[in-house]
């Protein structure tokens, strides 16, 4: 497979970036990870929008435009061939000196890679386990919703749910709000109305959150993003995750509790699933 490495196409056998590289040093990046259907990378735009959005708020300037991304992730798909997949873009402040201070000349690095992976249908998807994570909490600061390079929370909390048979482990905050899961935007279904958790409990402003929500508006289902905390879960029509690589799952069990399956959760599944179809036809 070749990746895209600071400005070229290469073998990832031969791509290599430097140990004093900032993002494995201090984790000091950024990424962005999406899919591929029909070799057409969806909603390629807005993760590039948002990457840029996360950058500026790291100070890392950007050595390329919103141009050069496109071009070269749609030429790296080309040269593998990728139907169907996972494209990541990732980019760290480069090579500097030790020590957290970021004075000085730094050349970024440009990472875009992928990953094929088996092709979605239309099926209902399948259903997820979760837990709630008792190890870590989710705090609102100034990069909550930025997509960074430093996820030891999450990484921490997935552990968790692994350790306990899970797929996924559910974050509070230090007000014991619900925010999100590890890799997932959180929505519940109240009363017919559909919920998440603002930006402001400390989840990340996921892209395929915001689609969901548009997608939502447009089939006449009400949307609030409000505080959620776990005295809501038991009211909860339904429970479903989003995020770009898996799209929409709903959540079957929470803590060993069964969830019940709501209808809204398989409307909105199949209004993405047509855009899905329609934008990368």
């Amino acid at each position: 497979m070749d990746v895209y490495l600071n400005g070229e196409f290469m073998p990832e056998e031969e791509a290599s970036v430097s140990v004093f590289d900032r993002g494995f040093l201090y984790g000091d990046g950024a990424f962005e990870t999406l899919r591929i259907y029909n070799g057409k990378p969806f909603l390629l735009e807005r993760h590039i929008g948002r990457l840029g959005h996360s950058l500026g708020s790291l100070h890392i300037p950007e050595a390329y435009d919103f141009g050069d991304y496109v071009k070269a992730a749609n030429e790296l798909i080309r040269r593998n061939e990728i139907t169907d997949g996972i494209l990541r873009i990732q980019v760290t402040r480069g090579t500097g000196k030790r020590g957290y201070s970021t004075a000085g000349n730094y050349h970024p690095t440009l990472l875009i890679s992928l990953t094929a992976a088996p092709p979605i249908d239309d099926s209902p998807p399948a259903p997820v386990k979760l837990i709630t994570a008792t190890s870590v909490l989710a705090d609102h600061d100034p990069f909550s919703t930025l997509k960074t390079t430093n996820k030891l929370v999450n990484i921490i909390a997935m552990r968790e749910a692994e350790t306990a048979g899970a797929d996924d482990a559910l974050l509070l905050n230090q007000a014991g709000q619900l925010t999100e899961t590890t890799s997932s935007n959180l929505f519940l279904i109240l009363n017919d109305t559909l919920h998440t958790p603002p930006l402001s409990s400390g989840c990340l402003a996921g892209i395929t959150r915001t689609f969901l929500l548009e997608l939502a508006a447009a089939q006449s289902i009400p949307v609030t993003q409000d505080q959620l905390t776990p005295q809501h879960l038991p009211e909860a029509q339904g429970i479903f995750l989003t995020n770009s690589v898996r799209e929409l799952q709903p959540v079957d069990t929470l803590d060993g509790q069964p969830i019940p399956q709501s209808p809204i959760t398989e409307k909105l599944h199949q209004a993405y699933r047509h855009q899905v179809r329609k934008q990368t036809q």
